[in-house]
């Protein structure tokens, strides 16, 4: 089976981190297998070696060290893929072409000749290209590197690595370049697309159709390839943003995400970011006395189109659908009845369910409270 490797890049505060957890969401969720392959650059400086700082070291010597941790750690993906029997999707947090914007070229060609590839070589690894314009570049009002401490370049500074780095991939067979004539949310929408495209796979539009389910048959439902997800999760509101913070189980392995949505003045727009957290922070940030919502996601393809299944705890059933062209009727699974749609309906939100849920609880709670104190 063909391993699709592909490469996330570009300037800082691009929004690489957002279309990640984006990419590792959606594409699970389609029954892949996705690998991240984690920044080298951000590993040896979390680790103390870092070309800036007190202990500096040359930065020629430091990219050496870079590309040898990027090929290992592409290469243990690449094994583990191999053993695979579902479909697999290589994510790369950069590639090894992205180290060329770091060094001249007397020390580039040196870099060459040391580990014994060519610039094609080092092309010919990956399938794909997708490169995020700095928001230096056309959104300099949301530029920061607050989320990322092994970076520390200016606006200016930023500006000239992402063009460098995009020069280093010219050559290549596919790039795609996305900048910031866009909202941040449709910018993140169109990595998906591109990959979706490499794949050759049907994109979902982004609309989607929300049904209220009364009745499913389990039976014929296990007769269909889908992936299961157990979700857990809680909101919190503060200083205008809200925090999705979710722990996400599959096949006994687990993660933990904060996605946080900010309004903004500029344009109306709605900025949402994601990043991975570990289940200390999940669980530190909870807020006392709340009660998370939890709820088994199934995950299928049917007619060409792609659906979600939530089943709450609660007994609540809703099924999401995301039709791929404008004039794709929705065929509906056979196995389920629906007792209405919701798409609208803001009582069937997640961040709904999730307050009615502890505003019972709450009122519950003061009623035994009451009872004893009577």
């Amino acid at each position: 089976m063909k391993v699709k490797k592909i490469v996330l890049t570009g300037g800082p505060c691009a929004g690489k981190t957002t279309a990640l957890q984006q990419i590792e969401r959606e594409f699970t969720e389609k029954g892949y297998h996705v690998l991240i392959v984690p920044e080298a650059a951000s590993i040896l400086i979390g680790a103390g070696i870092r070309p800036f700082g007190p202990y500096i070291m040359d930065m020629a010597e430091f990219q050496k060290y870079v590309i040898g941790l990027q090929m290992d750690l592409e290469n243990f993906a690449e094994k583990a893929a191999e053993s695979e029997t579902n479909p697999c999707l290589i994510v790369c947090d950069r590639g090894i072409l992205d180290d060329r914007a770091y060094v001249d070229e007397s020390d580039w060609n040196n870099l060459l000749h040391e580990f014994k590839v060519t610039n094609f070589d080092l092309m010919n690894r990956y399938d794909l290209i997708i490169h995020l314009r700095t928001a230096a570049l056309g959104k300099e009002e949301f530029y920061t590197l607050d989320n990322n401490n092994a970076r520390t370049e200016t606006p200016s500074e930023a500006r000239e690595k992402d063009q460098k780095t995009l020069e280093a991939w010219l050559g290549h067979e596919k790039v795609k370049v996305i900048g910031n004539e866009m909202s941040f949310q449709d910018k993140i929408r169109k990595v998906v697309e591109e990959i979706y495209r490499s794949l050759e796979k049907p994109y979902p539009l982004q609309i989607q159709y929300k049904y209220l389910l009364s009745e499913l048959d389990v039976s014929k439902m296990n007769e269909i390839q889908f992936v299961k997800l157990e979700l857990e999760q809680y909101i919190t509101e503060e200083d205008g943003k809200e925090t999705i913070y979710r722990k996400t189980g599959r096949g006994g392995e687990e993660k933990y995400t904060a996605i946080t949505k900010m309004d903004t003045d500029i344009n109306h727009e709605r900025i949402t970011t994601s990043r991975l957290i570990t289940d200390v922070e999940y669980y530190q940030n909870m807020p006392p006395k709340i009660t998370p919502i939890r709820k088994t996601r199934y995950c299928f393809e049917y007619q060409n189109q792609y659906f979600r299944l939530d089943i709450f705890e609660n007994g609540l059933q809703l099924l999401e659908v995301e039709p791929t062209t404008v004039k794709q009727p929705v065929a509906l699974p056979d196995f389920m009845t629906i007792e209405k749609e919701v798409t609208d309906d803001v009582w069937y939100r997640n961040s709904s369910v999730f307050k009615r849920q502890n505003s019972f609880a709450n009122c519950r709670n003061q009623k035994l409270l009451q009872k004893k104190m009577s």
